[in-house]
């Protein structure tokens, strides 16, 4: 008798675990997974997004610095795209929106009653020459507009935040730069210049930049391969001040998998004096 129940005990020592105990282990394993998964998730995301930052930052900075080192050697400056002009009426100066070419008049240049350039004597409107990467589609634009008529941004140190100082995309969402500036020097001491543009497509987030020999002409390379200088670009907007030579550049960059954003306000001053003032020829 005795032996049968130390069997019996022995028997009953070595069950399992019940089903309750199991589905409770279950639940609990579960949850510590779950926690588990959620702390990776945040930290992979986390470190996405920090990596995605630094990137955009690096992109956002070369980018500046690549137009910033073109402005400040230029000889020459165009922007067409839509801006707030000077206009006179009765005595009172007032500032309006427009659209169009903003350029250095030359001292034969007259001015219409809405402040747009018109050639010598009057005779029409002044134009600048627009044209597709590689010499197509030649399309005049206009009217020309005095860039010191545009709104300054005022203090050189940093750029205003008022809105009818900026230079932005015009109805076809496209903001050009255009650039003559001094690329290289020749055995004679005579400097090269190069001509270039600088496109932003505000549909496609892009900003292209095209190089050509000097040129009178704006050069939309948008279409072109192997001319985008940077994507991403949520915003990219100018600001001029001709009295102290300088222009302001404002460069926004927002990754489109993370949002992660970056944002750049500059003022670049150019060296030549000239560039943003009235020709005038001897």
């Amino acid at each position: 008798m005795e032996n049968k129940g130390a069997g019996m005990m022995k028997k009953n020592n070595n069950k399992g675990f019940t089903f309750i105990e199991l589905v409770l282990y279950i639940g609990i394993l579960s949850v510590f997974m779950v926690a588990v998964t959620s702390l990776v998730g945040t930290v992979v995301s986390s470190n996405r997004k920090m990596t995605n930052r630094k990137k955009i930052q690096n992109e956002a900075g070369e980018t500046y610095d690549t137009i910033s080192d073109m402005i400040m050697g230029a000889t020459d400056v165009k922007i067409l795209g839509s801006a707030y002009v000077a206009t006179t009426s009765a005595g009172v100066t007032s500032y309006s929106p427009v659209s169009g070419v903003f350029i250095v008049p030359d001292d034969t240049d007259t001015k219409g009653s809405g402040g747009e350039l018109m050639s010598a004597g009057g005779i029409g409107r002044r134009t600048v020459y627009i044209e597709k990467a590689g010499g197509a589609g030649l399309t005049p634009k206009g009217p020309c507009y005095d860039i010191a008529d545009m709104k300054s941004f005022g203090d050189v140190t940093s750029p205003s935040t008022d809105d009818t100082t900026y230079i932005i995309p015009d109805d076809s969402g496209k903001l050009y730069l255009k650039v003559d500036y001094a690329s290289a020097l020749q055995s004679n001491g005579d400097s090269v210049i190069t001509t270039c543009t600088i496109t932003y497509d505000k549909t496609e987030k892009k900003l292209y930049v095209f190089k050509t020999p000097q040129s009178d002409r704006i050069t939309d390379a948008s279409e072109a391969d192997g001319t985008v200088l940077c994507k991403d670009v949520k915003d990219f907007k100018l600001q001029i001040n001709p009295d102290e030579d300088s222009i302001a550049i404002t460069l926004e960059l927002e990754d489109s998998t993370t949002a992660a954003s970056y944002k750049i306000n500059g003022v670049v001053g150019i060296r030549n004096s000239y560039v943003l003032k009235k020709h005038t020829w001897d």
